[in-house]
């Protein structure tokens, strides 16, 4: 009897410990249900929080480059490129494009939307919201060579000694224009030794919108300027010209010379891009050869074997043809050698920045072309400057000391960044001669160079001051890196410059490049 009650008493004890187990596993499965419930709504709520960050990061991208001078632009950009990325404003989701307060070229843009969950609508929650920002920065292209309405020198004053430069098509690279020469040297049409660097002319007239090549400048107006009136001194090439004629226009052999065209185009925000902007005016300049013979009978100094002792073109008898010359034989004098560019068409369109793209039309054709520009306005004062690079024609008299060129604008907001400086060709003169960079407050900062001449690879220096003695640098590229303190300010005065610490007169064509390093769009934050 004891052996059956003993047998009923365990079987009892494991019945109870199978059920406690059961209800343990019962309670366990709804907790791990729960987990699981939870791990899925977590990586769905991740995935949908890098959905919606990805969206306001594109939004921002996409409109900081109409920024600052067209907000409206840049916000409806935003707008629609989270559309695209199926963030749809005032549906599924808010989008908030905004300024930066004190960054003009920044855009903010918030996303936020609503994301339904799955197994945690079990606890009540059946929504959560999310909320991303992306502020993104537009750095725009370095302006160039001038903070004055003037590009170029002023020939009235003298001031600036230096001009615009474009080369014939092909006109070699080695005379200092790295972009529109198509040969690397001069040759006699397009069976020439390519310019891997060249930018080729696309152009036709009527259709200026689409056209491309040759250098962009920029004209900027400031708000509350009008008038606008833009100007161009000897815009054509003038044949029969040498170092010594007008702003030196250089033939090369017999060749007639290039046709230069000037193209105004629209404010945009991004200049370099003028594909999309109103077309205001063109000029269009074919060579020509009326001012080397200054007193109109028919006769150059290229004509007589002795020119000076001949020539009645020197008008002033002082050995040179100069401006002098001009301003007693031409008449209306240098004054009248300023073009007005499309005179009676109104090319004001509020403020911004201007492109004006400066090109030689495709054609076998030789020879550089010198040129400046001047902008007037009513109100605050225009500038006009190159934008990203630029070449240029330096005319140094260094018997009178140092001559220093402006070089980039360079703000505040690239405190802490890396300068790029490009210089083709630069200082082509004999002699002990150097380039120094020099920052707004006129001191030479450190800087690390490198050039593509092997004799001269480069080096640091802690203040930069590169020597360019007896041309080593002729057909050949320096290009200078400059760390920018993060400590860096320059108040209303942000321009570098270049000095050119050279003795006696230096005629160099040349071209100069300066950037930001960087994506010049980008995220921030």
């Amino acid at each position: 009897m004891k052996r059956i009650t003993d047998r009923i008493a365990r079987q009892f004890d494991g019945d109870s410990e199978s059920g406690v187990t059961m209800i343990l596993m019962a309670l366990l499965m709804v907790v791990m249900m729960g987990a699981a419930a939870m791990a899925v709504d977590l990586g769905w709520l991740y995935l949908n929080s890098i959905r919606t960050q990805q969206a306001a990061d594109a939004a921002a991208l996409a409109g900081v480059v109409y920024m600052p001078d067209e907000f409206p632009t840049a916000s409806s950009v935003a707008i629609a490129t989270a559309t695209a990325n199926e963030y749809i404003n005032g549906v599924n989701a808010t989008v908030t494009p905004a300024k930066v307060p004190g960054s003009l070229h920044q855009l903010q843009v918030t996303v936020d939307n609503s994301v339904p969950t799955f197994f945690m609508q079990v606890f009540g929650i059946n929504n959560v919201s999310l909320s991303r920002e992306a502020v993104a920065e537009y750095v725009l292209p370095l302006p160039l060579g001038s903070p004055e309405p003037t590009f170029g020198n002023e020939p009235e004053t003298g001031e600036n000694n230096f001009w615009g430069n474009i080369h014939g098509y092909y006109t070699g690279r080695k005379m200092g224009d790295r972009y529109s020469s198509q040969c690397l040297h001069n040759g006699a049409g397009s069976g020439c030794t390519k310019n891997d660097e060249r930018r080729e002319t696309v152009y036709t007239p009527g259709d200026e919108q689409n056209a491309s090549g040759g250098y962009v400048y920029g004209v900027e107006l400031a708000a509350g300027a009008s008038d606008l009136s833009l100007e161009i001194f000897d815009g054509p090439f003038t044949r029969g010209g040498g170092d010594l004629i007008l702003t030196g226009d250089n033939p090369q052999g017999g060749d007639p010379g290039p046709t230069t065209v000037f193209i105004l185009y629209g404010p945009d925000p991004t200049p370099l891009n003028t594909s999309d902007n109103e077309v205001l005016c063109t000029m269009r300049f074919e060579a020509r050869d009326p001012y080397a013979d200054f007193n109109g009978d028919g006769s150059t100094w290229y004509d007589v074997a002795n020119p000076w002792a001949t020539s009645q073109d020197d008008q002033d008898h002082d050995g040179d043809l100069d401006w002098d010359d001009v301003e007693i034989a031409y008449p209306g004098g240098v004054v009248a050698l300023w073009d007005e560019m499309c005179p009676g068409t109104v090319l004001d369109r509020g403020p911004g920045i201007y492109p004006l793209r400066v090109l030689i039309e495709n054609g076998n054709r030789r020879g550089l072309n010198r040129w400046s520009l001047r902008a007037s306005t009513s109100g605050p004062t225009a500038a006009v400057y190159g934008l990203g690079d630029m070449a240029v024609y330096s005319n140094v008299d260094g018997t009178a000391g140092n001559t220093e060129f402006y070089l980039a604008e360079v703000d505040e907001i690239h405190a802490g960044k890396s300068l790029i400086i490009e210089l083709w060709d630069p200082g082509d003169a004999s002699g002990n001669h150097s380039l120094r960079i020099v920052d707004p407050s006129g001191s030479w900062p450190a800087c690390e160079w490198t050039s593509d001449n092997p004799s001269y690879p480069g080096g640091s220096l802690s203040h930069c001051d590169i020597p360019t003695s007896s041309g080593r640098f002729d057909d050949h590229l320096v290009t200078i890196r400059v760390e920018i303190p993060s400590s860096y300010t320059c108040g209303s005065d942000c321009w570098w410059s270049i000095d050119y610490n050279y003795v006696g007169v230096t005629q160099d064509t040349t071209t100069w490049a300066a950037h930001i390093a960087g994506n010049p769009v980008r995220l921030i934050s």
